[in-house]
């Protein structure tokens, strides 16, 4: 006699990797629209410059948490975990990007609380979008 509380398993609709590679995506884009009008609102506005890196820290951790939420939505597997990877992604990518695009750029250990930052934040929209 089967038991009554066997539990369904759990079909994902898609790999994880090309789902969290949207996600990352998705993350680049809304930095980028929002980056633009960030930098609309600086030169028109008598807004200092001063207030830069922590826009940019934030609006990073928004994207990031944006991205990993659209992207578990999809996956409904393991939401902490995809959007953890995807918030390493996201910010493998900038470090990669800033290497090759600016020359003075190098690593410090200011970017190990950058790495546990992004884990965190995709951590926490990927248990977001699994709940959605």
């Amino acid at each position: 006699m089967p038991r009554k509380n066997a539990a369904v398993p759990v079909k994902t609709t898609s790999p994880a990797f090309p789902v969290i590679l949207k996600g990352v995506i998705f993350a680049y884009l809304i930095s980028l629209f929002c980056f633009l009008a960030f930098s609309v609102l600086i030169q028109y506005t008598s807004l200092s410059e001063s207030v830069m890196p922590y826009t940019v820290n934030a609006v990073s951790l928004i994207s990031v948490f944006a991205g990993a939420a659209y992207s578990t939505r999809k996956l409904r597997v393991k939401g902490w975990l995809n959007g953890g990877l995807l918030g390493l992604v996201y910010l493998a990518g900038l470090i990669i990007l800033g290497k090759i695009l600016l020359p003075g750029f190098h690593l410090d250990i200011t970017y190990l609380t950058k790495i546990i930052l992004a884990f965190s934040a995709g951590a926490a929209g990927g248990i977001f979008g699994i709940n959605l």
